[in-house]
């Protein structure tokens, strides 16, 4: 990052954009519930739409800070599954924003915003995968973390990410003079 756009995210405007983002991602978050009756910890909530929005507004750094702050916050919102359930959704919506924002921004079209959201959601996938089976059920001592990943983690994931991707692709045009200060 140069110093340039350093000093781009660094204004009080943007930082203050990144702080409502990330509250209202944390607010998300409590919207959570589970879609398999099965593995009810895999709980679906909407609180990376907002992550996404900092992204595509405001550039990587943006979005990675959001996220960062959210799950911050969640630590104090969901004290129940503590700094580990953080670090996975930290984790997986790392992967899903990284080459969303990316690949938006070398384009900067509704086009290159579904591709990157799609890419995205595949990189969720196999950041679930390896968040789950090496940190989250070991951690929680759940046996068998493999037996996981073809009925709950990857249709949990897929699901998750056409759910943001969805939210995000119809709210992003409306709300992006809010987003980037031009109103």
């Amino acid at each position: 990052m140069t110093t340039r756009s350093t000093n781009k995210l660094l204004t009080t405007p943007t930082l203050t954009r990144i702080a409502i983002l990330a509250a209202i991602g944390a607010a998300l978050s409590m919207l959570e519930f589970p879609i398999f009756p099965a593995a009810p910890f895999f709980k679906l909530d909407p609180s990376g739409v907002a992550v996404l929005l900092a992204g595509f507004a405001m550039g990587w750094p943006a979005g990675v800070i959001t996220l960062l702050v959210k799950d911050l916050v969640g630590l104090l919102i969901h004290p129940s599954g503590g700094w580990v359930g953080q670090l996975a959704d930290f984790i997986m919506l790392f992967a899903f924003i990284t080459p969303a924002v990316l690949i938006y921004f070398h384009g900067k079209s509704r086009r290159s915003a579904l591709i990157g959201m799609a890419i995205g959601t595949v990189a969720m996938v196999a950041g679930a995968i390896v968040a789950n089976v090496f940190i989250l059920f070991p951690t929680y001592g759940v046996p068998n973390a493999e037996g996981y990943i073809v009925p709950f983690i990857i249709p949990f994931n897929l699901i998750k990410g056409a759910l943001l991707t969805l939210i995000t692709f119809f709210i992003y045009k409306p709300l992006r003079p809010l987003l980037k200060g031009k109103l």
